[in-house]
């Protein structure tokens, strides 16, 4: 038996109870576990009119570590510091008012302006088991809630023929930025400058893309993608006709109050082709010479596709009653250039004969 002089182990004995409050408190400031199958902390976030946000943070024990089927919550820190999560709170010793698979459920008001939230529990089993780290659920925030936005935006719309039609805006408190529109695989990319404020629109992506993003120039992240989604609500159907004058060919197309505004091309057999970009809800006209056989075939990529007689040909026919030469040839009026032609030439014979008579012998000529 060893025998210890009673300073000696009064010594020994407070490095002890030294040694065991430092081992308890590394265990308790283990850090957070947000990883644990069997137990999550999941969160809500919403910006909301007054400039806040409003955070629902959801606790879920599903699988203890251990055969309990209580628990309390030894410690629950929240970040920011001066904020609470209601009712969240620790419980006393001894108390475990949890049970697996209740959702504890608590709300959380911060500032707009908040940068980063974050709730951390540590948790005891009814058992009397103590989980050795912490569980987190923290979530980042862009701290403009309630703030005019900043960064540009992108809308897309799918067209018909597989292409889509990009929109860009630039929020007046924005800066000034070129945005980048790209397709994967990579055969399309166009960098358009967008000041504050600024909207472009129509930017036309040809098909054949899988991906469509717009990116920020110099930066790496996108911030919009979009895959091409065939949408029957953008292929149009409009009310084609033509008529035929003596002197011209129109086309006539009325397209419907859709929300929507077309490209069409008027592609004529002879003589160039026209242009037009006609809004929903209008009716525009477009008029080619008449030329024989003409023929004016229309496209556009909004067109329902499965409607194929919009296409055309659109055909010039002479109308009844046209004088011969209309289509393509001068308007022929008056009398006959052959019967004018014969008439002065027998007047000049006439004339010479009479003219040489004279001369030869005098010849009176009674009127």
């Amino acid at each position: 038996m060893i025998n210890i002089r009673s300073w000696p182990r009064r010594v020994l004995a407070a490095l002890g109870a030294v040694v065991v409050s430092l081992a308890g408190t590394l265990v308790f400031m283990t850090p957070a576990n947000a990883d644990y199958p069997g137990f999550s902390i999941n969160h809500e976030v919403r910006c909301t009119a007054d400039g806040t946000y409003q955070i629902r943070w959801t606790v879920l024990a599903e699988t203890p570590t251990t055969d309990a089927t209580r628990y309390r919550f030894v410690k629950v820190e929240v970040i920011p510091a001066d904020t609470s999560i209601d009712p969240i709170a620790a419980s006393p010793e001894g108390v475990f008012p949890h049970s697996l698979g209740e959702p504890v459920i608590g709300s959380q008001s911060l500032p707009g302006t908040t940068t980063y939230a974050d709730l951390i529990v540590w948790v005891q089993w009814d058992d009397g088991y103590v989980e050795t780290s912490g569980f987190s659920g923290g979530v980042p925030l862009d701290g403009r809630c309630g703030q005019p936005p900043t960064d540009p935006t992108a809308t897309f719309q799918s067209r018909c023929d597989g292409s889509a039609l990009v929109d860009l805006a630039n929020p007046p408190a924005g800066r000034a930025v070129d945005l980048v529109v790209k397709t994967l695989p990579g055969s399309f990319s166009r960098t358009v400058s967008v000041a504050p404020g600024q909207t472009v629109k129509g930017i036309v992506v040809p098909r054949g893309f899988d991906v469509l993003s717009v990116t920020v120039a110099g930066e790496r992240e996108s911030f919009a993608t979009y895959s091409w989604a065939f949408d029957p609500s953008h292929c149009v159907v409009p009310d084609i006709r033509a008529r035929s004058t003596c002197d011209e060919l129109v086309i006539v197309v009325s397209v419907p109050d859709v929300g929507l505004y077309l490209f069409v091309t008027f592609d004529p057999n002879r003589g160039p082709e026209q242009r037009r970009t006609i809004v929903s809800g209008t009716t525009v006209d477009v008029s080619f010479p008449a030329v024989a056989g003409l023929a004016v075939t229309l496209r556009s990529d909004e067109f329902d596709p499965q409607v194929t007689r919009l296409n055309g040909p659109y055909r010039w026919e002479r109308p009844a009653g046209c004088a011969d030469g209309g289509g393509g040839g001068l308007p022929v009026t008056g009398q006959s250039t052959g019967g004018v032609v014969a008439g002065a030439g027998l007047l000049l014979g006439v004339g010479a004969t009479l003219f040489v008579l004279a001369r030869r012998r005098r010849i009176w000529f009674t009127v």
